[in-house]
């Protein structure tokens, strides 16, 4: 085998792996960054279903205690009127008893 002959078989030895080492790289970049961005897309679709979902749960609970405080304040005025209505009694009985 000649010098020349080792020389082509080493370059093209050299040619291949650099081909190798140059085009691997920059497919596995692209294949990366449309994994990145697919995931991306769905990560940030689940995300936004989650928000919606969370909203409105939110806007609910928010509806059901509204409900729930206005039962509440309608029940408290009704037993404040009553117990003054019981005191306003007594102290008319109060009065009525002190002039007579």
């Amino acid at each position: 085998m000649s010098f020349w002959e080792l020389f082509i078989l080493i370059a093209a030895g050299a040619t291949i792996f650099a081909l190798i080492v140059g085009i691997f790289p920059v497919y596995n970049g692209r294949m990366t960054r449309r994994e990145i961005s697919r995931e991306i897309r769905e990560t940030t679709g689940k995300i936004s279903q989650q928000i919606t979902e969370t909203t409105e749960k939110i806007s609910q609970q928010i509806t059901e205690t509204t409900e729930k405080i206005s039962e509440l304040i309608i029940a408290e005025t009704e037993k404040t009127r009553e117990l003054i209505v019981l005191e306003t009694e007594k102290t008319r009985e109060l009065i009525k008893t002190l002039k007579g």
